[in-house]
């Protein structure tokens, strides 16, 4: 079912909680056996079988027509019928999520709230970071996951190339990140929220010359 969305005329989210089983999530698709040939090509398990119909259904919904998702080689997400829009995926245990921006790159992410993140911090907590708690350690984890599928790089350092400014804890906020990856050097602001089971992120980034 639909659990979380929120637009502007730049961009939308959308976070899908998947409740259903997968019989039930193809009957939400016009062309539900396209879509279940494919997964079962692609999958064994049945847990990712749902995430990946899931993820269809919600943009389903948000665009009010199934359209395919084809991805670059290097696993970045397009639309090939909507070339002007710029597509993001994530998942998350039980929940899925999708973000669509015109005229610019959009990025999200959700992470399951859990201390596993603790056991490889050192591999993108950089030095000039410090997160205050578990949750401020999940989101510099998911709001370098935000930047990196904003930026279409390869070879994206966590810890050296993306840089978190502090910021204070709160529910739901924004805090700033810069990318030193690039020539341009783009500061990003990353829009966050906090749910009871996981931790969202997402940003948008304008086209430019």
């Amino acid at each position: 079912m639909l659990y979380f969305d929120k637009q502007t005329p730049q961009w939308r989210i959308a976070i899908w909680h998947v409740t259903e089983d997968l019989p039930t999530l193809l009957a939400m698709l016009p062309d539900s056996e396209t879509v279940q040939c494919e997964a079962q090509q692609k999958f064994r398990a049945l847990p990712r079988t749902i995430e990946w119909v899931a993820v269809r259904v919600l943009l389903c919904k948000m665009l009010q027509r199934q359209v395919p998702i084809l991805y670059h080689d290097n696993g970045a997400p397009y639309l090939p019928d909507y070339e002007h829009l710029d597509i993001s995926i994530s998942h998350t245990h039980g929940y899925v999520a999708v973000a669509l921006a015109e005229q610019g790159y959009v990025g999200i992410d959700i992470e399951q709230i859990s201390n596993k993140v603790e056991r490889v911090k050192q591999k993108f907590v950089g030095e000039d970071e410090a997160p205050k708690d578990l949750n401020q350690l999940i989101l510099h984890w998911s709001a370098k996951e935000t930047a990196f599928k904003m930026m279409h790089r390869n070879k994206v350092d966590f810890k050296k190339h993306l840089h978190i400014q502090p910021f204070e804890q709160a529910e739901e906020g924004t805090f700033l990140l810069t990318e030193t990856r690039t020539d341009k050097e783009q500061q990003m602001t990353i829009y966050f929220k906090l749910f009871p089971e996981f931790v969202l992120t997402y940003s948008f980034l304008e086209e430019t010359d």
